[in-house]
Protein backbone atom coordinates (compact mmCIF):
# COMPACT_ATOMS: atom_id res chain seq x y z
CA UNK A 1 0.00 0.00 0.00
CA UNK A 2 3.09 2.12 0.05
CA UNK A 3 3.06 3.06 -3.53
CA UNK A 4 0.46 5.78 -3.04
CA UNK A 5 -0.19 8.42 -6.25
CA UNK A 6 -2.05 11.37 -6.27
CA UNK A 7 -2.02 11.66 -10.10
CA UNK A 8 -5.33 10.98 -11.76
CA UNK A 9 -7.42 11.90 -14.55
CA UNK A 10 -10.42 10.32 -16.19
CA UNK A 11 -9.73 10.81 -19.64
CA UNK A 12 -12.14 9.81 -22.08
CA UNK A 13 -12.05 9.25 -25.91
CA UNK A 14 -7.83 9.62 -25.17
CA UNK A 15 -6.02 6.32 -26.36
CA UNK A 16 -3.49 6.33 -23.52
CA UNK A 17 -0.55 3.72 -23.29
CA UNK A 18 -0.70 1.01 -19.93
CA UNK A 19 1.77 0.98 -17.66
CA UNK A 20 2.32 -2.60 -17.08
CA UNK A 21 3.53 -3.82 -14.03
CA UNK A 22 5.56 -7.00 -13.17
CA UNK A 23 8.98 -8.26 -15.48
CA UNK A 24 6.66 -10.91 -17.36
CA UNK A 25 5.35 -9.48 -21.14
CA UNK A 26 4.33 -10.94 -24.10
CA UNK A 27 7.08 -9.79 -26.44
CA UNK A 28 6.60 -7.68 -29.68
CA UNK A 29 4.40 -9.61 -32.14
CA UNK A 30 1.56 -9.05 -35.47
CA UNK A 31 -0.69 -11.60 -36.20
CA UNK A 32 -1.97 -12.39 -32.93
CA UNK A 33 -5.73 -12.23 -31.23
CA UNK A 34 -7.18 -10.48 -28.30
CA UNK A 35 -9.91 -10.83 -26.60
CA UNK A 36 -11.63 -9.60 -23.63
CA UNK A 37 -13.97 -9.60 -20.10
CA UNK A 38 -13.82 -7.22 -17.17
CA UNK A 39 -11.76 -9.09 -15.44
CA UNK A 40 -8.77 -10.15 -18.08
CA UNK A 41 -7.39 -9.42 -21.34
CA UNK A 42 -6.36 -12.59 -23.33
CA UNK A 43 -3.95 -12.69 -25.74
CA UNK A 44 -3.21 -15.95 -28.11
CA UNK A 45 -0.56 -16.92 -30.74
CA UNK A 46 1.19 -14.33 -33.13
CA UNK A 47 4.17 -13.70 -34.99
CA UNK A 48 7.62 -12.13 -35.44
CA UNK A 49 10.47 -12.90 -37.33
CA UNK A 50 12.85 -10.21 -36.68
CA UNK A 51 13.10 -10.66 -32.60
CA UNK A 52 16.52 -9.62 -31.49
CA UNK A 53 19.13 -12.66 -31.37
CA UNK A 54 19.81 -12.64 -27.43
CA UNK A 55 16.27 -13.98 -26.76
CA UNK A 56 17.10 -17.38 -25.34
CA UNK A 57 17.11 -19.91 -28.59
CA UNK A 58 16.02 -22.58 -25.53
CA UNK A 59 12.88 -20.81 -25.25
CA UNK A 60 10.28 -23.56 -26.70
CA UNK A 61 7.78 -20.64 -27.73
CA UNK A 62 9.59 -18.79 -30.18
CA UNK A 63 12.73 -19.80 -32.24
CA UNK A 64 14.58 -18.06 -35.71
CA UNK A 65 13.40 -21.54 -37.31
CA UNK A 66 9.48 -21.34 -36.07
CA UNK A 67 8.86 -17.65 -35.51
CA UNK A 68 5.22 -17.75 -34.21
CA UNK A 69 4.44 -17.46 -30.27
CA UNK A 70 3.17 -20.91 -29.11
CA UNK A 71 1.68 -18.54 -26.17
CA UNK A 72 -1.50 -17.77 -24.53
CA UNK A 73 -1.12 -14.75 -22.10
CA UNK A 74 -3.88 -13.04 -19.70
CA UNK A 75 -3.44 -9.32 -18.21
CA UNK A 76 -5.26 -8.50 -15.27
CA UNK A 77 -6.96 -5.30 -15.89
CA UNK A 78 -7.35 -3.87 -12.42
CA UNK A 79 -3.30 -5.18 -11.44
CA UNK A 80 -1.58 -4.17 -14.79
CA UNK A 81 0.17 -7.61 -15.01
CA UNK A 82 0.47 -10.32 -17.41
CA UNK A 83 0.73 -14.01 -16.98
CA UNK A 84 1.62 -16.51 -19.23
CA UNK A 85 -0.23 -19.78 -19.30
CA UNK A 86 1.40 -23.25 -19.80
CA UNK A 87 -0.74 -24.69 -22.40
CA UNK A 88 0.43 -28.02 -22.99
CA UNK A 89 -1.15 -28.45 -26.28
CA UNK A 90 -1.05 -25.21 -28.30
CA UNK A 91 -1.27 -25.80 -32.24
CA UNK A 92 1.24 -24.93 -34.46
CA UNK A 93 -1.14 -22.39 -36.64
CA UNK A 94 -0.57 -19.53 -34.35
CA UNK A 95 -1.23 -16.43 -37.04
CA UNK A 96 -4.14 -14.52 -37.85
CA UNK A 97 -6.60 -16.63 -36.01
CA UNK A 98 -10.04 -15.68 -35.12
CA UNK A 99 -10.58 -15.49 -31.00
CA UNK A 100 -13.62 -14.70 -28.74
CA UNK A 101 -15.08 -14.74 -25.52
CA UNK A 102 -18.02 -16.98 -25.18
CA UNK A 103 -18.96 -16.11 -21.61
CA UNK A 104 -15.99 -17.66 -19.35
CA UNK A 105 -14.89 -19.39 -22.33
CA UNK A 106 -11.98 -18.62 -24.59
CA UNK A 107 -12.82 -19.74 -27.95
CA UNK A 108 -9.82 -19.59 -31.57
CA UNK A 109 -10.46 -20.95 -34.69
CA UNK A 110 -8.49 -21.31 -37.73
CA UNK A 111 -5.11 -19.80 -38.23
CA UNK A 112 -2.06 -20.49 -40.32
CA UNK A 113 1.74 -21.66 -39.33
CA UNK A 114 4.42 -20.27 -41.19
CA UNK A 115 5.00 -19.68 -44.18
CA UNK A 116 1.53 -18.73 -44.49
CA UNK A 117 -1.00 -20.47 -46.01
CA UNK A 118 1.49 -23.64 -45.94
CA UNK A 119 -1.26 -25.36 -43.05
CA UNK A 120 -4.06 -23.83 -42.04
CA UNK A 121 -6.52 -25.01 -39.23
CA UNK A 122 -10.22 -25.50 -38.53
CA UNK A 123 -10.30 -26.43 -35.32
CA UNK A 124 -12.32 -24.98 -32.77
CA UNK A 125 -9.88 -24.47 -29.42
CA UNK A 126 -12.12 -23.40 -26.49
CA UNK A 127 -10.29 -22.62 -23.43
CA UNK A 128 -12.01 -22.08 -19.67
CA UNK A 129 -10.92 -18.86 -18.60
CA UNK A 130 -11.20 -19.00 -14.52
CA UNK A 131 -10.26 -22.49 -14.64
CA UNK A 132 -6.98 -21.86 -15.42
CA UNK A 133 -6.71 -25.15 -17.71
CA UNK A 134 -2.94 -26.71 -19.04
CA UNK A 135 -4.77 -27.66 -21.86
CA UNK A 136 -6.99 -26.72 -24.59
CA UNK A 137 -10.69 -28.12 -25.09
CA UNK A 138 -10.68 -29.14 -29.33
CA UNK A 139 -14.14 -29.42 -30.07
CA UNK A 140 -15.74 -32.41 -31.17
CA UNK A 141 -17.44 -31.74 -33.95
CA UNK A 142 -19.31 -33.29 -36.94
CA UNK A 143 -21.51 -32.28 -40.16
CA UNK A 144 -20.32 -29.78 -42.64
CA UNK A 145 -16.74 -28.50 -41.70
CA UNK A 146 -15.54 -25.26 -42.91
CA UNK A 147 -12.06 -25.43 -44.58
CA UNK A 148 -8.86 -24.63 -43.13
CA UNK A 149 -8.17 -21.06 -43.37
CA UNK A 150 -6.94 -18.02 -41.78
CA UNK A 151 -7.74 -14.12 -41.28
CA UNK A 152 -11.83 -15.18 -41.08
CA UNK A 153 -14.16 -13.23 -38.57
CA UNK A 154 -15.93 -14.85 -35.37
CA UNK A 155 -19.25 -14.46 -33.48
CA UNK A 156 -21.12 -16.40 -31.00
CA UNK A 157 -24.93 -15.53 -31.21
CA UNK A 158 -27.66 -17.72 -30.19
CA UNK A 159 -26.25 -20.94 -29.17
CA UNK A 160 -24.08 -20.74 -32.51
CA UNK A 161 -20.62 -20.17 -33.80
CA UNK A 162 -20.14 -18.21 -36.51
CA UNK A 163 -17.12 -17.58 -38.70
CA UNK A 164 -17.04 -16.04 -42.25
CA UNK A 165 -14.56 -15.49 -44.67
CA UNK A 166 -10.47 -16.14 -44.59
CA UNK A 167 -8.24 -17.41 -46.75
CA UNK A 168 -5.64 -20.33 -47.53
CA UNK A 169 -3.45 -17.73 -48.93
CA UNK A 170 -4.09 -18.48 -52.58
CA UNK A 171 -8.11 -18.09 -52.67
CA UNK A 172 -10.23 -15.62 -50.35
CA UNK A 173 -13.90 -16.10 -49.75
CA UNK A 174 -17.02 -15.10 -47.98
CA UNK A 175 -18.79 -17.95 -46.88
CA UNK A 176 -20.48 -18.43 -43.69
CA UNK A 177 -20.74 -21.33 -41.31
CA UNK A 178 -22.42 -22.24 -37.91
CA UNK A 179 -21.29 -24.47 -35.60
CA UNK A 180 -24.77 -25.86 -33.07
CA UNK A 181 -22.85 -25.92 -29.38
CA UNK A 182 -25.59 -27.98 -28.77
CA UNK A 183 -25.50 -30.74 -31.24
CA UNK A 184 -21.91 -29.64 -32.59
CA UNK A 185 -23.01 -30.16 -35.81
CA UNK A 186 -21.43 -27.55 -38.27
CA UNK A 187 -23.92 -26.40 -41.59
CA UNK A 188 -22.83 -24.08 -43.94
CA UNK A 189 -25.18 -20.64 -44.02
CA UNK A 190 -23.81 -19.21 -47.82
CA UNK A 191 -21.29 -20.75 -49.66
CA UNK A 192 -20.63 -17.68 -52.59
CA UNK A 193 -21.29 -18.93 -56.11
CA UNK A 194 -19.71 -15.31 -57.39
CA UNK A 195 -23.48 -13.81 -58.42
CA UNK A 196 -23.74 -10.18 -58.33
CA UNK A 197 -25.13 -8.75 -54.90
CA UNK A 198 -22.39 -10.85 -53.02
CA UNK A 199 -19.60 -9.55 -51.26
CA UNK A 200 -16.29 -10.33 -52.61
CA UNK A 201 -13.65 -12.43 -50.95
CA UNK A 202 -11.32 -11.20 -47.98
CA UNK A 203 -9.56 -12.03 -44.67
CA UNK A 204 -8.48 -9.38 -41.99
CA UNK A 205 -11.94 -7.78 -42.09
CA UNK A 206 -14.12 -7.51 -38.84
CA UNK A 207 -17.52 -8.42 -37.54
CA UNK A 208 -20.46 -6.30 -36.54
CA UNK A 209 -24.10 -7.58 -35.27
CA UNK A 210 -27.81 -6.21 -34.74
CA UNK A 211 -30.28 -9.04 -34.28
CA UNK A 212 -30.17 -11.20 -37.20
CA UNK A 213 -28.06 -8.96 -39.46
CA UNK A 214 -23.97 -9.52 -39.70
CA UNK A 215 -22.10 -6.25 -40.63
CA UNK A 216 -18.49 -7.23 -42.54
CA UNK A 217 -16.79 -4.51 -42.33
CA UNK A 218 -13.50 -3.62 -44.86
CA UNK A 219 -10.90 -6.62 -45.47
CA UNK A 220 -9.48 -7.31 -48.03
CA UNK A 221 -6.93 -9.81 -50.21
CA UNK A 222 -2.73 -9.98 -50.52
CA UNK A 223 -3.50 -7.28 -53.20
CA UNK A 224 -6.51 -5.16 -52.78
CA UNK A 225 -8.17 -3.81 -49.70
CA UNK A 226 -12.27 -3.44 -49.53
CA UNK A 227 -14.37 0.02 -49.04
CA UNK A 228 -15.42 0.73 -46.10
CA UNK A 229 -18.73 2.91 -47.46
CA UNK A 230 -19.95 0.07 -48.88
CA UNK A 231 -21.16 -2.41 -46.00
CA UNK A 232 -22.11 -6.57 -46.89
CA UNK A 233 -24.74 -7.39 -44.63
CA UNK A 234 -25.71 -10.85 -44.54
CA UNK A 235 -29.42 -11.79 -42.79
CA UNK A 236 -29.22 -15.04 -41.18
CA UNK A 237 -32.94 -15.70 -41.32
CA UNK A 238 -33.24 -15.03 -44.85
CA UNK A 239 -29.16 -16.13 -45.43
CA UNK A 240 -29.27 -13.21 -48.32
CA UNK A 241 -26.90 -10.59 -48.90
CA UNK A 242 -27.52 -6.59 -48.90
CA UNK A 243 -25.03 -4.04 -49.55
CA UNK A 244 -25.59 -0.81 -47.71
CA UNK A 245 -23.68 2.39 -48.16
CA UNK A 246 -23.21 4.20 -44.87
CA UNK A 247 -23.21 8.20 -44.61
CA UNK A 248 -19.96 9.98 -44.50
CA UNK A 249 -18.76 12.34 -41.75
CA UNK A 250 -19.33 16.35 -42.76
CA UNK A 251 -18.34 17.24 -39.49
CA UNK A 252 -15.13 17.57 -40.97
CA UNK A 253 -13.48 19.24 -43.58
CA UNK A 254 -10.61 17.31 -45.39
CA UNK A 255 -11.76 14.00 -44.08
CA UNK A 256 -15.47 12.79 -44.76
CA UNK A 257 -15.02 8.69 -44.97
CA UNK A 258 -13.09 6.28 -43.78
CA UNK A 259 -10.31 4.95 -46.59
CA UNK A 260 -10.38 1.51 -47.56
CA UNK A 261 -8.48 -1.19 -44.97
CA UNK A 262 -7.64 -4.30 -44.08
CA UNK A 263 -6.16 -5.53 -40.98
CA UNK A 264 -7.74 -3.27 -38.73
CA UNK A 265 -9.36 -3.91 -35.61
CA UNK A 266 -12.95 -3.17 -34.59
CA UNK A 267 -14.98 -3.33 -31.23
CA UNK A 268 -18.22 -2.86 -30.77
CA UNK A 269 -20.71 -1.25 -27.84
CA UNK A 270 -24.29 -0.89 -27.04
CA UNK A 271 -24.86 2.95 -25.80
CA UNK A 272 -28.03 5.08 -25.29
CA UNK A 273 -27.72 6.21 -29.52
CA UNK A 274 -27.10 2.62 -30.45
CA UNK A 275 -25.05 -0.27 -31.47
CA UNK A 276 -21.81 1.71 -32.42
CA UNK A 277 -18.96 0.05 -33.57
CA UNK A 278 -15.39 1.39 -33.82
CA UNK A 279 -12.69 1.01 -36.47
CA UNK A 280 -8.96 1.21 -35.55
CA UNK A 281 -6.19 1.83 -37.43
CA UNK A 282 -5.01 -0.82 -40.49
CA UNK A 283 -3.77 -0.55 -44.00
CA UNK A 284 -5.07 -0.46 -47.69
CA UNK A 285 -1.35 -2.26 -49.11
CA UNK A 286 0.30 1.10 -49.02
CA UNK A 287 -0.53 3.93 -46.02
CA UNK A 288 -1.00 2.80 -42.62
CA UNK A 289 -3.52 4.81 -40.43
CA UNK A 290 -3.50 5.78 -37.24
CA UNK A 291 -7.44 7.17 -37.44
CA UNK A 292 -10.18 5.86 -35.57
CA UNK A 293 -13.71 5.88 -36.49
CA UNK A 294 -16.97 5.28 -35.28
CA UNK A 295 -20.00 4.27 -36.95
CA UNK A 296 -23.62 4.01 -35.61
CA UNK A 297 -25.56 0.90 -36.96
CA UNK A 298 -28.82 2.45 -36.14
CA UNK A 299 -28.54 4.84 -38.52
CA UNK A 300 -25.27 4.46 -40.82
CA UNK A 301 -23.29 7.31 -39.57
CA UNK A 302 -19.96 7.29 -40.22
CA UNK A 303 -17.90 10.13 -37.46
CA UNK A 304 -14.11 10.08 -37.26
CA UNK A 305 -13.09 10.73 -34.00
CA UNK A 306 -10.56 13.65 -34.05
CA UNK A 307 -9.32 13.40 -30.64
CA UNK A 308 -8.98 9.71 -30.69
CA UNK A 309 -5.72 8.95 -32.62
CA UNK A 310 -3.58 5.70 -32.19
CA UNK A 311 -0.17 7.02 -30.90
CA UNK A 312 1.32 5.15 -34.22
CA UNK A 313 0.34 3.56 -37.10
CA UNK A 314 -0.50 0.62 -36.91
CA UNK A 315 -1.74 -2.99 -38.35
CA UNK A 316 -2.32 -6.32 -37.88
CA UNK A 317 -2.94 -5.21 -34.02
CA UNK A 318 -5.75 -6.79 -32.55
CA UNK A 319 -8.88 -4.69 -29.93
CA UNK A 320 -11.16 -6.45 -27.24
CA UNK A 321 -13.77 -4.11 -25.78
CA UNK A 322 -15.14 -4.75 -21.99
CA UNK A 323 -18.98 -4.56 -21.59
CA UNK A 324 -17.88 -0.66 -19.72
CA UNK A 325 -16.65 0.38 -23.10
CA UNK A 326 -13.27 0.59 -22.63
CA UNK A 327 -11.05 -0.73 -25.66
CA UNK A 328 -7.95 -2.50 -25.48
CA UNK A 329 -5.41 -2.27 -28.10
CA UNK A 330 -2.07 -4.92 -28.01
CA UNK A 331 0.75 -5.42 -30.65
CA UNK A 332 0.78 -4.91 -34.05
CA UNK A 333 2.89 -2.90 -37.14
CA UNK A 334 4.18 -0.09 -36.74
CA UNK A 335 5.72 1.49 -40.05
CA UNK A 336 9.81 2.87 -39.52
CA UNK A 337 11.71 4.57 -41.64
CA UNK A 338 12.37 1.99 -44.80
CA UNK A 339 11.72 -0.90 -42.00
CA UNK A 340 8.50 -1.90 -39.84
CA UNK A 341 8.67 -2.61 -36.64
CA UNK A 342 6.54 -4.84 -33.86
CA UNK A 343 5.57 -3.68 -30.88
CA UNK A 344 4.06 -5.38 -27.33
CA UNK A 345 2.15 -2.01 -26.20
CA UNK A 346 -1.15 -2.22 -25.12
CA UNK A 347 -3.28 0.94 -25.42
CA UNK A 348 -6.56 1.70 -23.51
CA UNK A 349 -9.11 4.29 -24.11
CA UNK A 350 -12.95 5.13 -23.24
CA UNK A 351 -15.49 4.95 -25.75
CA UNK A 352 -18.19 6.30 -23.73
CA UNK A 353 -18.28 7.76 -20.15
CA UNK A 354 -19.20 5.10 -17.82
CA UNK A 355 -20.41 4.94 -14.67
CA UNK A 356 -19.23 6.84 -11.97
CA UNK A 357 -18.25 3.81 -9.74
CA UNK A 358 -16.21 2.62 -12.88
CA UNK A 359 -14.74 5.88 -12.62
CA UNK A 360 -14.41 5.76 -9.15
CA UNK A 361 -12.52 2.20 -9.74
CA UNK A 362 -9.79 3.46 -11.91
CA UNK A 363 -9.08 6.07 -9.25
CA UNK A 364 -8.81 3.70 -6.93
CA UNK A 365 -6.61 1.64 -8.56
CA UNK A 366 -4.43 4.13 -9.05
CA UNK A 367 -3.85 5.52 -6.08
CA UNK A 368 -3.68 1.75 -4.53
CA UNK A 369 -2.05 -0.42 -7.19
CA UNK A 370 -0.97 -3.23 -5.01
CA UNK A 371 -4.48 -4.21 -3.94
CA UNK A 372 -3.87 -7.35 -5.13
CA UNK A 373 -1.67 -8.30 -1.94
CA UNK A 374 -4.11 -8.01 -0.08
CA UNK A 375 -7.37 -11.17 0.33
CA UNK A 376 -10.58 -11.03 -0.50
CA UNK A 377 -12.23 -11.09 3.09
CA UNK A 378 -10.07 -7.78 3.94
CA UNK A 379 -11.30 -5.85 0.77
CA UNK A 380 -14.85 -6.60 1.11
CA UNK A 381 -14.77 -5.52 4.53
CA UNK A 382 -13.13 -2.17 3.46
CA UNK A 383 -16.84 -1.60 1.80
CA UNK A 384 -15.49 -2.34 -1.86
CA UNK A 385 -18.09 -4.18 -3.51
CA UNK A 386 -17.80 -7.94 -4.57
CA UNK A 387 -17.81 -7.61 -8.31
CA UNK A 388 -14.96 -5.65 -7.90
CA UNK A 389 -13.05 -7.41 -5.82
CA UNK A 390 -13.66 -10.42 -7.98
CA UNK A 391 -11.64 -8.88 -10.71
CA UNK A 392 -8.60 -8.40 -8.41
CA UNK A 393 -9.10 -11.80 -7.24
CA UNK A 394 -10.98 -14.05 -9.21
CA UNK A 395 -12.24 -17.05 -7.67
CA UNK A 396 -13.06 -20.01 -9.92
Amino acid sequence: MNDFRVDYLFKPFKVTEVKCRGSASPRPRSGHRIACDDVNIYCFGGYNPTLPLDVPLENPTWTPARPLFKELWSFSIATRKWKQHNIANMPEELASNAMCMNGRYLMVHGGTGAPFGSKCSNDVLVWRTQADDNRLQVLDVTGSRPPGLYGQSILCYDGGFYTVGGTNGYSYNCDIFRLDLRTMIWESEYIGTGQEGEPMGRYRHELARIGENLYIIGGGTGDWAYDLMELPVFNLKTKTWTILTPKPDDSTRDILMPLPRKCHSAVQISTPSGEQVFVAGGTDGQAVFEDIWRLNLSDLQWNLMQKTVLPHPLYFHSSAVTSTGCMYVFGGIEPRENATSRNNILYKVWLCIPSLSEICWEALLNFYPNLDKIDRSKLISLGIPLHLVHRINPSN
